[in-house]
């Protein structure tokens, strides 16, 4: 969570990572958020491609959403393919697997592909559907017409293939919230308001350290553990190691860390190939976010009125944001992961910077020229139309400490054991890890952190946190 702002308009946080909550799956965040005195309101774009605000630009032809699968979809498909990609994603289930969605989290590890009796979570995606025979503009059909690229390679298939069959839908919310919310002052605000009720519950004792590197865990006399730490300075977004240490001695350690910064650590029993094998059960999904402020919303015309474009192109993905109060107006031009992050983050080193800010968030004028190049194309006008933004920022999720903006299961991982495992990995010692990298179906959402910690609370005699909501 990384919400930032803009001098032009300060009443528009963006958030270059997560954005948006599902109030029917993430209860603890909503409870947290309450306590945190936070204000829910509706994600207006929800999960994206909602027909009526949505652009769809492929393989260079404007479609919306109604279009797909009629004749005007320019992808060469089978009779039998030329559906909706959703029901034609379902559809393959229901052909190809015993799956049925009754009891997702079960059902999910001993679903098998029909052809061959194989568990559906020992294989990836892209094994699964070759089995059911789809063709090659079929897979790319589906492919492109998904938001994001991951999931539809190497990642375990019941990350998505399993689509929920008839009957079996996506409840709606049971607490009076929209389908996805969001807070007005970014998610951002979840972390920020958890440590200062850190630091004001004893401020004697709870202490904040930034720019502090963990290197090496070793265990000392009486079940005592000592923690190196390297300082680090950060200068302009970026963080260079220093050559000053320091010191600390505990009883527990609780890493609240995404994999690589475990795996640079030093510690006892980390070389246990068990251990390295639950950590790497996870695919790093690298992911960037470029936003762009305007002097007007030039995206919004006599021929426009849609909020929302999704393409095959490097972008991906635009959003409207909003008008600020100021008058300028911000544009999410670009929301992408996999190898398109590092299609961004290269031009994030090249050119003349044109962010009013020069750091870990600055936007070069080689970005602004290629994101117009693109988003021009979807709007069918000349780049050269377009007017200079004002400021802009973006973030990419590529490097340590953070080598993805979230993750993927791999195929044969058994989230639940994999969860239990991390949660105190070594027996007799007091090590825990509280990371949603591996928080089951959570994974890739604030709720699977918020899991991840009451799952280790409860080594230490704390009720669960829904316990008062008649579930753990």
């Amino acid at each position: 969570m990384y919400t930032r702002t803009f001098p032009d308009a300060p009443d528009l946080p963006v958030d270059f990572g997560a954005m948006r909550l599902r109030p029917a799956d993430h209860l603890r965040m909503i409870k947290a958020g309450r306590e945190l005195e936070l204000t829910f309101v509706p994600f207006v774009e929800e999960m994206g491609r909602i027909p009526e605000r949505t652009h769809l630009f492929l393989r260079n032809t404007h479609l919306s959403i109604p279009e797909l699968g009629t004749s005007r979809t320019p992808y060469r498909l089978r009779p039998e393919e030329r559906r909706n990609p959703n029901e034609l994603e379902r559809l393959l289930s229901e052909w190809f697997t015993n799956y049925n969605g009754s009891d997702p989290n079960r059902e999910q590890f001993i679903a098998v592909t029909l052809r061959d009796g194989v568990p559906l979570y020992l294989q990836s995606y892209k094994e699964v559907l070759r089995k059911t025979g789809i063709s090659n503009e079929g897979y790319n059909y589906l492919f492109d017409n998904n938001l994001f690229k991951f999931g539809f390679g190497d990642d375990q298939s019941i990350v998505r293939f399993p689509r929920t069959r008839r009957g079996f839908e996506e409840n709606t919310t049971p607490n009076g919230l929209p389908r996805v919310v969001t807070i007005p002052t970014g998610l951002g605000s979840y972390p920020m308001g958890f440590m200062r009720r850190f630091l004001s519950r004893n401020p004697r004792r709870h202490r904040y350290h930034p720019n502090s590197q963990l290197i090496k865990i070793s265990k000392i006399k009486r079940g005592l553990y000592r923690l190196i730490f390297r300082r680090t300075r950060t200068i302009n977004g970026r963080t260079i190691p220093t050559t000053k240490y320091f010191r600390v001695i505990t009883r527990n350690v609780i890493l609240a860390l995404p994999k690589i910064s475990i795996q640079r650590i030093q510690m006892p029993n980390s070389n246990n190939p068990v251990f390295q094998s639950a950590l790497n059960s996870v695919i790093d999904v690298q992911a960037s976010k470029i936003f762009l402020v305007y002097d007007y919303p030039w995206w919004f015309n006599e021929r426009y009125n849609f909020t929302f474009t999704h393409s095959d192109l490097p972008y991906r993905q635009s959003f409207h944001w909003g008008i600020s109060r100021t008058g300028k107006a911000v544009f999410l031009m670009s929301y992408a992961d996999f190898d398109d992050v590092a299609f961004w983050s290269h031009l994030q080193q090249r050119g003349n910077v044109i962010s009013k800010r020069n750091d870990d968030t600055r936007v070069t004028d080689e970005v602004v020229r290629h994101a117009h190049s693109q988003i021009s194309r979807v709007y069918k006008t000349d780049c050269r139309h377009l007017p200079a933004p004002v400021d802009g920022m973006m973030f990419a999720w590529d490097k340590y400490p953070y080598s993805g903006g979230w993750v993927s299961w791999k195929p044969g991982s058994r989230w639940y054991d994999i969860k239990n495992y991390l949660t105190a990995p070594f027996p007799g010692d007091n090590i825990f890890i509280v990371h949603g990298y591996w928080g089951a179906e959570h994974n890739g959402w604030g709720e699977s952190s918020l899991d991840a910690a009451d799952a280790v609370l409860t080594h230490f005699g704390v009720p669960p946190y829904l316990h008062d909501m008649g579930r753990k």
